[in-house]
């Protein structure tokens, strides 16, 4: 498995996104981030990552996002296959350690960890 976060493993499409706020199957969540997930079907994981709007400026939205991508990134091992996962990003003070052990709880306590 590569390390690098492909096309493929980007949960893009807007019909997919909707359906997995629809109707979840496994949630989780802690303080300052909810976990989002369901099966998809493939042999890979998805994911995306959405911070909400009362984090701030889009500037700090996008440090967010791009925060919790690279650690999906590096802990995509640790992710069983076949999931659909969105992690909801609500405001309070983030950098890299804290947002870590945030999707490291979320991904144990929602089950789809290895």
């Amino acid at each position: 498995m590569k390390k690098n976060l492909t096309r493929e493993e980007r949960l893009r499409n807007r019909t997919d996104i909707d359906n997995l706020f629809r109707n979840p199957e496994r949630m989780s969540r802690c303080n300052g981030a909810k976990l989002l997930a369901s099966r998809n079907n493939l042999r890979i994981s998805r994911f995306a990552a959405i911070p909400i709007r009362k984090i701030g400026a889009a500037v700090k939205r996008n440090y967010v996002r791009r925060v919790l991508k690279e650690i999906y990134r590096n802990f995509k091992r640790e992710v069983r296959d076949g999931f659909d996962i969105i992690i909801i990003a609500y405001s309070g003070v983030y950098n890299y350690i804290d947002l870590k052990e945030q999707f490291i709880y979320l991904i144990h306590k929602a089950d789809i960890a290895r």
